[in-house]
């Protein structure tokens, strides 16, 4: 997988699935679709990817000028393979690594007085049709610590065939695409 886009563009991201207990990570067409919804500039926002695994999705928000840019992956060994990418590319000085379930790590975050322009998420998910509760949880304590930054959005990727609550508190659904067996769910807060 490559960066597309930004100071960092045709940059290689050195991850094996293999490697990595068989990791699925976001096909390059997906990650396009997400940051033409996001915009090609990002300078000024803050970017949050609860669910980092490879990185590519924090790589590209920061390739794109979003600073800071958080990732946090509860797995130790790809904990590891972002702490080792951020370093041999000086990333650092723009990008945070967390090594926390996704509730611990938007507490830290809200904790901290953290706002994001953007909060990606991409957990593990089955492939099922019909309703998916991971993603009412999600969406609910992220509502709740409040870690969106006012005109933030909040994206979700999952299973094309999942379903996604249309609200979670004051967050509201204002858009879904389908992407092959994926889609991109978009959550904004109520004025």
């Amino acid at each position: 997988m490559r960066v597309i886009a930004g100071s960092l563009k045709g940059r290689a991201i050195p991850f094996d699935n293999r490697r990595y207990g068989g990791a699925e990570t976001s096909p390059q067409r997906l990650k396009g679709a997400l940051f033409s919804m996001l915009g090609e500039d990002l300078s000024g926002k803050a970017f949050l990817d609860l669910y980092a695994c490879s990185g590519q999705m924090g790589i590209e928000a920061y390739s794109r000028n979003a600073r800071p840019v958080v990732m946090n992956e509860r797995d130790g060994r790809r904990y590891e393979h972002l702490i080792g990418l951020v370093g041999a590319w000086g990333l650092a000085d723009g990008c945070l690594t967390m090594r926390m379930d996704a509730a611990q790590c938007v507490r830290h975050c809200a904790e901290r007085g953290m706002r994001f322009e953007c909060v990606f998420i991409d957990p593990p998910y089955a492939k099922n049709a019909g309703e998916a509760s991971v993603y009412g949880e999600i969406l609910g304590f992220l509502d709740e610590a409040a870690v969106l930054a006012p005109g933030g959005r909040i994206v979700v990727q999952h299973f094309a065939r999942n379903t996604l609550p249309d609200n979670v508190g004051r967050l509201r659904m204002i858009d879904s695409r389908t992407y092959g067996t994926s889609a991109l769910s978009s959550y904004l807060p109520d004025r």
